[in-house]
């Protein structure tokens, strides 16, 4: 281990504090450099969002403004967040005190499972659409906002009891920044932790899974019934693909991690090994507006109107989206058409392709 020697003026003296480094210099300016590097891309990535949609009003439908709960999210944890743990490291640990590391800790906790919450409910929604186009009352802004406000409530049950003794924050990435104390093995830290990754994580993981897989099922059914949906299927699965994927690499080296912290060896978890998986759960806010705005067809037709001075572009604020017309399109025609009535099922094959379109507004 080396040493380091900081000086710091209390009232008129000099005090000389000596810490001892919990990984090699090179390793502090290097995740310095990578901090920096997340956080000026989440800035201006999020922050071209949340200007994109201020001008653009037709953005504000019902899902978008989940979405925009999201970018907000990120955009907060750039400014709020980087910023600390980049001065800490380039100052090789943490420089702010023990109030701060909670503050810290407790702040970026309730950002990080906002945005898993909110993910989650993107993806029940999106489920909720195709799955009971008929036993559910449209979403609108009115019910989007509670969501959002539901959100940021389920967070804080999640992240605030540290604050009232059910577990605590503490440093972590070799004192780089805060985060739960994943190494207190007592009965304490142990059952909130348990708390934490059941309600945080595995429920996400569990909804989202779900909800995702049953779209594609969904949509792979009624390409196998009507034939005529194969170039939207094949760009809603890769949306899909790409939005569990994003999800799975942002968070399961940090639950690894945690849960080794917890309860693996001792000897396998240390200061510096947590370091890698906290920089990739951080960089999900570079991702996350590339992925779930960068591949809705409603934000590209947006950026296009940036370069053209006129447009045509209406779009639709209801859910009645491709996924909801199809569903209900293809209840009320198997209910009509019989196996003979060939003129019916060709109107049918006429109308998916008319609005087959409408699908990339869904994911």
């Amino acid at each position: 281990m080396t040493d380091l020697v900081i000086v710091k003026n209390v009232t008129n003296e000099t005090v000389i504090v000596k810490n001892e480094l919990l990984m090699d210099p090179a390793g502090y300016i290097i995740t310095a450099f990578v901090l920096f590097l997340i956080g000026f891309c989440g800035f201006f990535l999020n922050l071209f969002v949340i200007l994109l949609m201020w001008k653009d009003k037709q953005l504000w439908t019902p899902l978008n403004i989940i979405l925009f709960n999201l970018v907000c999210s990120d955009f907060s944890v750039s400014i709020f967040g980087n910023p600390w743990t980049f001065i800490s490291a380039m100052s090789y640990g943490w420089i702010w005190g023990s109030t701060m590391c909670v503050m810290y800790g407790f702040f970026m906790s309730l950002l990080g499972i906002t945005s898993i919450t909110t993910l989650t409910v993107l993806a029940f929604e999106r489920f909720m659409i195709v799955s009971k186009p008929f036993q559910r009352k449209c979403i609108n802004r009115t019910n989007a906002f509670y969501m959002v406000i539901g959100i940021w409530t389920y967070s804080l049950i999640l992240t605030t009891p540290p604050l009232m003794g059910w577990g605590k924050y503490g440093n972590e990435a070799a004192n780089i920044s805060c985060s739960v104390n994943w190494e207190d093995r007592g009965t304490n830290a142990k059952s909130y932790i348990m708390y934490l990754f059941f309600f945080g994580l595995v429920v996400p993981i569990i909804v989202i899974g779900y909800s995702y897989t049953f779209i594609l099922i969904t949509m792979r059914a009624n390409k196998m019934n009507m034939g005529q949906i194969c170039r939207v299927e094949s760009r809603v699965a890769y949306t899909v693909f790409m939005m569990i994927l994003a999800f799975l690499l942002a968070w399961t080296p940090y639950s690894i991690f945690a849960l080794l912290a917890q309860f693996g060896d001792p000897t396998l978890v240390t200061p510096s090994s947590g370091v890698v998986p906290a920089l990739i759960a951080k960089s999900s806010i570079c991702y996350n507006p590339i992925i779930y705005v960068g591949l809705n067809r409603q934000f590209q037709q947006s950026l296009k109107e940036l370069f053209q001075k006129e447009s045509t572009r209406t779009i639709n604020h209801s859910c009645e989206t491709y996924a909801l017309a199809v569903s209900k399109y293809i209840s009320e025609n198997n209910k009509k058409m019989n196996s003979t009535d060939k003129k019916k099922e060709a109107r049918t094959m006429t109308k998916l392709e008319e609005v087959s379109h409408e699908t990339e507004d869904l994911l």
